[in-house]
């Protein structure tokens, strides 16, 4: 075996936290010193690695394909896994090493061993380095993850555009599977479930991550149809809908629909810790809640379902009725308030023109 010294460093270098020390419990969990040296001989062909190594090609070859089925190395070619890399960012290795339901990898206590690890890391280090990379690009003008609007909710809008309809987001995906959400399955399992849904299995992926789930036996090919039923049912929880924040959908370009709550987003919740504000974080649709104050019967149903702390309860003036009142500044689209409005007080309105969705 070629000395590297700690390969586990070297790897957690690589992912930018050679000095977190959260992050490096994570990779000694996942992998023995014998894996981490294999997996620092990466980018390679089993081959290769056999050469480099001095271990027997048989031996390269299974630890490679059981690598891949916890996430630790992605293949060039899912289809035909003959080179290997090691996965690209920590973000992701979060994300693919928490998706393992069905893959009989980990017992139920190394499950929450694994979890708990992460939860460490994303608590600190991670939480660090997403603040500082969201108000790095916000300095610039940017946000890298955009608000869409519930479909439901915007049904009766003449001018919604592609880019902004999860309906026509799945429609030109050639291929769809449905994953169980890490961040989800992650409060959970951390004993600190989801107070919005009970279903792990909401998340939909495109294209690349769609043919890499399956490679690893996680994903579930779907329909365009089933993943409509998904998404009615994400809308129908009250969850929010996030894309990248730009005009393409297809399938070359995204990987991933996510929908998601504030408790139990990784993203949202890093910024949270952080006191990150949300306009660092997401763009906001082009869509903005409204109320019509002559129909608001004070139910307070809109409150738990706004994830944006938008709306409150006022009494109206020579009243002590309560009616819902949203805040435009605080409102960042997605609508799901408006799902639950049965006297229809709350209402969607285009109040931002195409250009606002960058190219």
């Amino acid at each position: 075996m070629a000395e590297y010294g700690n390969a586990h460093t070297l790897l957690a270098e690589r992912h930018g936290f050679g000095k977190s020390q959260p992050y490096l419990r994570v990779l000694r969990f996942l992998l023995t010193p014998t894996q981490a040296e294999m997996v620092a001989l990466l980018p390679g062909s089993p081959e290769e690695v056999a050469q480099r190594s001095g271990l027997e090609l048989a031996t390269v070859k299974e630890t490679l394909e059981e690598l891949h089925r916890k996430g630790v190395v992605v293949p060039k070619d899912y289809k035909t896994p003959d080179y290997y890399m090691f996965c690209k960012y920590a973000e992701r290795l979060w994300e693919v090493t928490e998706s393992l339901v069905g893959l009989d990898i980990y017992t139920e206590e190394e499950m929450k061993e694994l979890f708990h690890l992460w939860e460490d890391w994303k608590k600190t280090d991670y939480a660090d380095m997403t603040a500082e990379r969201w108000r790095n690009l916000a300095a610039m003008g940017i946000n890298g993850l955009r608000i869409v609007p519930a479909y439901q909710a915007i049904l009766d809008s003449p001018e919604i555009m592609p880019q902004e309809d999860p309906r026509e987001i799945v429609r030109v995906q050639p291929l769809i599977t449905v994953v169980s959400c890490s961040c989800r399955k992650h409060k959970k399992v951390i004993g600190n479930p989801c107070r919005k849904s009970d279903s792990d299995a909401n998340c939909l992926q495109f294209a690349k991550s769609a043919e890499y789930s399956l490679s690893r036996g996680h994903g579930r090919r779907i329909s365009v149809d089933e993943a409509m039923a998904i998404i009615d049912r994400n809308e129908d929880e009250g969850l929010v809908h996030q894309w990248m924040n730009h005009s393409k959908i297809e399938a070359a370009q995204p990987y991933a629909l996510c929908s998601c709550c504030r408790c139990c987003c990784t993203i949202w919740h890093a910024a949270d810790i952080r006191q990150v504000p949300n306009d660092q974080v997401f763009a906001k649709s082009r869509y903005e809640a409204r109320v019509d104050p002559g129909l608001c019967n004070g139910c307070q149903d809109c409150i738990d379902r706004c994830q944006f702390d938008a709306i409150e309860m006022r009494k109206t003036e020579g009243s002590k009725r309560l009616e819902a009142m949203v805040d435009p500044g605080k409102c960042w689209g997605c609508g799901v308030c408006t799902l639950v409005c049965e006297p229809e007080a709350l209402r969607m309105h285009l109040v931002r023109p195409p250009e606002h969705i960058p190219a």
